[in-house]
Order: structure tokens, then C-alpha cells, then sequence
């Protein structure tokens, strides 16, 4: 099915379609993650895999947002083969990162959805959104989101558990899915243009830090063990959570 005419005169409705399913991601011809890992003898001769990276930048300055294989950026861990592909892009993108929606920017784009229609779909939790990462437009040199399913891509057999246990790591070293990888970031939401709808911004959430463990902004939680039964302070606990989560 040919859904041009909707990402033309409707981009809103086509892009709820493909946050919901109705329309397959590959009609935005998005970029390859690569493939999950190999056994471990092609693995390790392909020179993966590789481990997570936690870095941090500013978010706030696009100048400083880094960019390529290489960038002062947090990554998930990666096969060889997302390794390479990564670099197959060389300063093309950068951060990981999730479209949250479309801004009102652009006049000869109308919002033609009828009321009691859902809306939303791409900012809600659980996993919602187009996943992809930030990047730089070709030929204009602007922040530009490029849709990439990495968060959804099965990790196989050869997953991060696995490696975790080849390697003996365990407990807060042990390797982390890409879901739970981006689930402990510490994320923003910037505007970005769209790649694949010229000249439209969209609002992105992207992972700009990935706190460790003996990091002041990581929240341990609280010692329950020192609690008679039903004497923890809720609202303690409550802003704790919000801290953790960016609410506060």
C-alpha cells in the first residue's frame, strides 16, 4: 500500500499510523542498527562485542552535541556488526534517541484530525515513539532525527546476558538490554528536524547521560530494612521517584 499521499497532506495521521503500527516503519526507510551478535569465534573476529560507553554532553548547545562512531555520547552495548554499521554512517548521527511528536512549525502542514480521535501515541510510555538518533541533515547542517529501530531489535541468542556471564560480569557491571540500557539514561527533549519530512521539526527525547552507580544523580533508593510495616514516608518515596525520573 502507497501511504505517500498521507505523509504529504496529513503527516500527523501518518505518523500516529506508524507509532501505532498501521503503517510499517520501513515506509520511512529508516537506518540499519546492524545485526545482533555472532557466535562468539565471529564475534571475536570481527573485534566485537563491544561494551557500553557512558559519557555525557550538554544537550542545550547543538554545536556541542557529538557526532560518528566515536562521539562523547552514551551507547547501549553493540555486536560487531552494529559497530560497523555505525561507522558505515560516519558523522551522519550521533545520540540515541526517540521522536516524541510533531511541532506546529510549519503553516502549509494542517492539523486535520478530527476530534475524539487518540493522539499521543508517540509520546506515551512503554516503549511509544519512533525510535532512531540525532544526527546532522545532509547538505544543511541541522540537528536531524533519523528513525533507526535499535530499541526493538531482538538481541538473539548471543544477548547481553549472555556476554555478561562470558565475561563474569555481574550486578551493576553486568550489561544491560538495549531497553533497560535506555530506561537507566538520563534523557531531554530537544527539537530536531525531521528527516523524513523536509523542513518539519519534531520533538526528540534523547539520551545525553548514563549515570553509574557511585554517581551523585543515581538514586539507590531507600533502606526499607530500617522501616517498621507501613511506616515509610510515601511522599519521601514519591520524590525520590520524581528525582530519578527528571519530574522535579
Amino acid at each position: 500500500m502507497n501511504f505517500s499521499d498521507i505523509s504529504q497532506y496529513n503527516p500527523k495521521l501518518y505518523l500516529d499510523g506508524i507509532c501505532r503500527g498501521k503503517i510499517p516503519l520501513s515506509d520511512l526507510n529508516p537506518l540499519s542498527p546492524g545485526n545482533p551478535s555472532s557466535p562468539p569465534i565471529i564475534e571475536g573476529i570481527l573485534g566485537g562485542p563491544h561494551p557500553p560507553e557512558n559519557y555525557s554532553f550538554d544537550y542545550k548547545i547543538v554545536a556541542s552535541i557529538p557526532l560518528g562512531p566515536g562521539g562523547a555520547y552514551p551507547k547501549p552495548w553493540l555486536s560487531a556488526s552494529q559497530k560497523l554499521q555505525n561507522v558505515s554512517y560516519g558523522s551522519q548521527i550521533g545520540p540515541y534517541a526517540r521522536l516524541v511528536k510533531y511541532v506546529d512549525n510549519n503553516p502549509l502542514i494542517p492539523n486535520t484530525c478530527t476530534s475524539g480521535q487518540k493522539s499521543g501515541k508517540c509520546g506515551s510510555s512503554g516503549g511509544g515513539g519512533i525510535w532512531g538518533r540525532l544526527g546532522i541533515g545532509l547538505g544543511d547542517n541541522v540537528l536531524t532525527f533519523y528513525p533507526q529501530d535499535w530499541y526493538n531489535q531482538s538481541e538473539g541468542t548471543y544477548n547481553a546476558a549472555y556476554w555478561s556471564n562470558q565475561f563474569g560480569l555481574t550486578g551493576n557491571a553486568a550489561w544491560q538490554t538495549k531497553k533497560d540500557w535506555w530506561a537507566s539514561t538520563s534523557k531531554a527533549t530537544i527539537i530536531a528536524q525531521s528527516s523524513f519530512t523536509p523542513y518539519q521539526n519534531v520533538e526528540v527525547e534523547v539520551a545525553y547521560a548514563s549515570p553509574q552507580f557511585d554517581d551523585p544523580e543515581y538514586f539507590r533508593g531507600l533502606d526499607l530494612g530500617v522501616y517498621n510495616d507501613y511506616s515509610l514516608d510515601l511522599l519521601v518515596v514519591m520524590v525520590g521517584i520524581a528525582a530519578l525520573t527528571r519530574w522535579l
